[in-house]
């Protein structure tokens, strides 16, 4: 892997697996909605489908367990906010962020190092989080998939985020934890780094197929790991 230059003017977070340690509140979430259409979690292959919208999540579900399924027989969005409410009754007592989170965002606010959260979920339940584990102040501005004009992986869910704090992309570090999200960002000219919470090292390296050109210019294991690593990066 390269390695970045120099220290960017902006991070931006993603959410899930990144800040909050929130994999299985959303498991249990889905699988409650799943179990309330007479679905088994237990057919699917969950851990694949980390860093996608719920809506794209129900759309392959159902394309797989009901075919010719119609939108008045499954509502995808009324399905994907039960599964949000679902989620916030049990975050509500059970969300907690990644160690080294809490430090690190103090140490981007010391040093000048805007941040900004952009994430596929939905926009009360980021604000509910950072509110929840008050990190709110350290973050300008929170990007959900209810703000942008496509979901991740599409360029435009962080670069949205650029346009906002008016930077280039190549002033901004994305940090994420799937293909889904690194191929958003690196699609957008955003130099990305990753965490290895959801998906081994193999699946983010090369996470856009057809372009092994494009990479992470960091991986490693933990949230702690990685402002060790933003910390040592040259400033000029």
């Amino acid at each position: 892997m390269n390695s970045v230059i120099r220290r960017p003017k902006a991070v931006l977070f993603d959410h899930d697996g990144v800040l909050v340690s929130s994999e299985a509140l959303h498991f249990e979430a889905w699988r409650k909605l799943l179990a309330s259409i007479g679905l088994s979690i237990d057919a699917f292959p969950f851990h694949s489908f980390v860093g996608r919208t719920s809506p794209q999540i129900l759309r392959h579900i159902l394309d797989q367990s009901r075919p010719g399924w119609t939108e008045a027989e499954y509502p995808l969005d009324a399905l994907a906010l039960r599964k949000n409410d679902f989620y916030l009754e049990s975050a509500a007592t059970g969300l907690g962020p990644y160690p080294g989170v809490m430090d690190g965002l103090v140490w981007l606010k010391a040093n000048g190092i805007r941040a900004a959260v952009v994430s596929n979920a939905k926009r009360r339940e980021i604000e509910f989080s950072v509110k929840t584990l008050k990190i709110r102040p350290h973050f300008e501005h929170l990007f959900s998939r209810d703000d942008v004009p496509h979901p991740k992986p599409h360029p435009s869910a962080f670069l949205t985020a650029v346009q906002v704090l008016g930077l280039e992309p190549a002033d901004c570090l994305a940090i994420d934890d799937s293909p889904v999200g690194l191929e958003s960002a690196l699609m957008g000219g955003i130099p990305s780094a990753s965490v290895t919470t959801n998906y081994p090292a193999s699946a983010l390296e090369s996470p856009i197929p057809g372009r092994p050109d494009l990479k992470p210019v960091w991986i490693g294991a933990s949230m702690e790991q990685f402002f060790n690593w933003l910390k040592s990066l040259p400033t000029s």
